[in-house]
């Protein structure tokens, strides 16, 4: 039985390595996807297997499938022997992958553990970098995003600030039109103008009357009542005089 099990393992270890070096082929031929099935058969075959882990997440990172590579980056690093550089490398691909995916907090991590392991590989610096570069612009847009958030909070019935420059010039020349345009009485104030309108009105009427009464005498108000009463009258249509 034991021995059984000893040459089914002997056989299943040299089936996983063909299927790396299978995998090994495809990938230096940049067809990711090939390698990736020969490299999953490695895993399957060889469990726990921290090179099959750590090959198959490559070939995901190269297809864009971030997420799956940073699963299979993790289990090598914790399937990884006592060999400082192979698990430097698979945490500096852990920090790629999580940089990919805007995990800057774990990607900054991953590289800081990578170079406890191996100080002075400069890429795992420059990633580093980046990481911490990206963090920091993370946290002010959440911390602006905050800010503003309090700020209406704190004043509900304020209108949020304009967002940029252009809209602040939009914002002041409507306020500027406005102002330069005349001021429209409301509703209220037009009806109460308007009997005011109308009694003025008559009472100029009235004047003008009087006025007249008084500066024509009353044989010049009978020649012009005269006058107004022929005016009035249909004209002839033959020769005859129409007065």
């Amino acid at each position: 039985m034991i021995l059984t099990l000893t040459v089914f393992a002997s056989v299943s270890a040299q089936s996983s390595h063909q299927q790396l070096r299978s995998g090994d082929e495809q990938y230096d031929l940049e067809h990711y996807k090939e390698a990736e099935q020969h490299y999953r058969e490695a895993a399957e075959l060889k469990y726990g297997d921290p090179l099959a882990q750590y090959n198959l997440g490559n070939a995901l990172y190269q297809q864009g499938r971030w997420e799956d590579a940073a699963t299979r980056f993790e289990q090598a690093v914790s399937a990884a022997p006592d060999d400082a550089s192979f698990k430097a490398d698979a945490l500096h691909n852990l920090g790629n992958a999580q940089l990919q995916l805007h995990k800057y907090k774990d990607a900054v991590k991953s590289y800081e553990n990578s170079l406890r392991l191996r100080p002075g590989d400069a890429d795992t610096k420059r990633n580093l970098q980046m990481a911490k570069k990206k963090l920091k612009e993370e946290q002010q847009q959440q911390q602006k995003e905050q800010n503003k958030q309090d700020q209406q909070q704190q004043n509900p019935n304020q209108p949020p600030p304009p967002r940029d420059k252009q809209e602040q010039q939009q914002q002041k020349d409507q306020q500027q039109k406005e102002q330069n345009q005349p001021q429209q009485p409301n509703q209220g104030q037009q009806q109460q103008e308007q009997p005011a309108n109308d009694k003025q009105q008559k009472l100029k009427k009235e004047e003008a009357r009087r006025l007249l009464e008084t500066a024509i005498g009353p044989e010049d108000q009978k020649n012009a009542r005269k006058y107004r009463e022929q005016r009035i009258q249909p004209r002839s249509n033959g020769k005859d005089k129409d007065w």
